[in-house]
């Protein structure tokens, strides 16, 4: 059909000519693009990434392709900062440069038959075509996606039947008062046969001390303070935090109980993973599965102090006040945290005036802050957030540029992460090599049992510290995956809203902030002086 013959009100809305896949079945050595991803670090030392362009690349000569690029999409691991390439890859399909995309197999494109779909029918938007070896699956040829949902469904049921038995087997280790858990709780170390917990000699004192001194009185953070000014390392052999001792008094472990089964994890209907409580029923406890190292009655203690802290800090204002910016905002002069505080207005001498004022302080714990003690007034400051928010989000080409001049001073910072975390994984390697040569020599008697076990435990307690090592380091990259994709989404989102911005729900107002902003610099003259978004 000539052009000139579209109707006006059609050809005026300048709509994407989508170009038909089906044209391709014939055709030889057109341009196509290979897709791998890989979910976890195990999956890729299985499937090396190298393996699978391989495969691509032979396949893509015998079917006569011309494979011009393979995009890689990992979820996790040494490449986990190449998420991005997905979206090149339509992006790509879309200009013309591919026609189409090849996998190795269906279950390697997703965990999750919706994820699947959503893949191919992002593709075929975009004018493309994809095709799985394994199955044997073109989708030039599935028009219903039948076979692509068939294909996908009995994917994960497979996987989910392989969960199953691993699951099945863990729970009956768990009935018989066995540890599934392959790192004790801080003062245990696992028994010669990996079953049990039983004391250990070394960090067990470290306990008693924690426990005694939080009965006694002291804090969690003073705890923490203590152990760090003693060099005594903490849990995995980092240093101490907080939350390393609020793990410590309100774990039921160490009065010798067994707890599995507690919590599983669930699909959201946007497709997101979600932790949630199992029903009690479903919960497996186990008393007297090892050697209790405290006793009920600190156990009472302890969770009666916490209970007495909890309702000291649970302020009681929740919808009627909150402050906006406690989360993110900092002093300016020494970079520590600002807090929000109500204060009693017949506390300070106010005479026939009842209820708060509401202010955000600066306590300058780390002592780089200058006297006087800084305040600003809430209403002040939460207002100069609302104002920053919508000014940031009413310009898109302002707002990407900030976040990409942030992104650029990270460049440097994940080169480093990089060389460090090939680092590990040699020494992983080398590790995972010794361990086998280790197992060699006790079975040719070159080495007695006791000899085997103590090598044996010492190099899976390093392996441990190197797998979370590296589970930080994949942590930090993956912040910068995505960004300009995640921020597009807030800007869609509250483009909508920026004139009613200060009108939200407090709620949502605090959600927003605290999803964009990392820290906001707050000077003593009520200016913000530096703005660092949550990448």
């Amino acid at each position: 059909m000539s052009d000139d013959l579209i109707p006006a009100h059609i050809a005026g809305r300048r709509l994407t000519v989508l170009h038909d896949p089906k044209e391709t079945i014939s055709q030889e050595f057109i341009n196509i693009g290979g897709y791998i991803r890989v979910s976890t670090p195990k999956e890729a030392q299985a499937s090396s990434i190298e393996y699978q362009k391989d495969l691509l690349k032979q396949w893509a000569e015998v079917n006569k392709y011309n494979l011009v690029k393979v995009y890689t999409d990992i979820k996790s691991g040494e490449y986990k900062y190449l998420r991005n390439e997905l979206n090149e890859m339509l992006n790509d399909i879309k200009k013309g440069k591919i026609k189409g995309v090849v996998a190795k197999e269906i279950s390697r494109t997703s965990r999750d038959v919706m994820d699947i779909l959503e893949l191919k029918r992002e593709i075929a938007s975009c004018g493309g075509f994809f095709i799985s070896i394994k199955e044997n699956y073109d989708s030039r040829t599935d028009d219903d996606e039948f076979l692509l949902i068939l294909h996908a469904a009995l994917a994960q049921k497979e996987r989910k039947q392989t969960a199953g038995r691993v699951k099945l087997t863990q729970i009956m280790k768990a009935k018989e008062g066995k540890t599934n858990s392959p790192n004790p709780a801080y003062g245990y170390m696992l028994s010669e046969d990996g079953q049990h917990y039983v004391k250990n000699p070394e960090t067990y004192p470290i306990l008693r001390f924690i426990i005694e001194k939080y009965i006694e009185g002291w804090g969690q953070q003073k705890l923490a303070k203590y152990l760090n000014s003693k060099g005594i390392p903490g849990p995995r052999g980092k240093k101490w935090h907080s939350n390393s001792i609020k793990t410590i008094v309100s774990n039921p472990v160490y009065l010798g109980i067994t707890m599995y089964n507690i919590t599983t994890t669930v699909r959201t209907a946007d497709g997101k993973r979600k932790l949630v409580v199992r029903p009690r029923e479903e919960w497996i406890i186990r008393e007297n599965t090892h050697e209790p190292l405290i006793t009920q009655e600190e156990w009472d203690k302890m969770q009666h102090i916490a209970e007495q802290r909890r309702r000291k800090y649970d302020h009681e204002w929740t919808c009627e006040k909150k402050y906006l910016g406690s989360a993110v905002l900092r002093c300016a002069e020494c970079g520590g945290k600002v807090y929000g505080m109500r204060i009693n207005k017949k506390k300070l001498g106010v005479k026939n005036r009842s209820g708060y004022y509401y202010r955000y302080f600066c306590n300058g714990k780390n002592g780089k802050c200058p006297p006087p003690m800084k305040s600003w007034r809430m209403e002040e400051v939460d207002k100069m957030i609302v104002d920053l928010v919508k000014e940031l989000f009413s310009d898109e080409d302002r707002l990407m540029d900030s976040i990409k001049k942030q992104l650029s001073f990270r460049e440097t910072r994940n080169i480093e992460i990089l060389k460090k975390r090939a680092d590990i994984v040699k020494r992983i390697e080398h590790i995972n090599k010794a361990m086998k040569k280790q197992q060699i020599a006790y079975e040719e008697d070159v080495i007695t049992l006791k000899e085997y076990r103590e090598r044996i435990s010492e190099l899976r307690a390093e392996q441990q510290d190197l797998n979370e090592t590296l589970a930080e380091l994949d942590s930090e990259l993956t912040s910068i995956d995505s960004v300009v994709e995640r921020f597009n989404k807030m800007y869609n989102y509250i483009k909508e809203k920026i004139n009613s911005f200060e009108d939200m729900p407090l709620e949502e107002q605090s959600f927003f902030i605290e999803s964009v902003f990392e820290k906001i610099y707050l000077t003593r003259d009520y200016e913000f002086e530096k703005i660092e978004f949550k990448l």
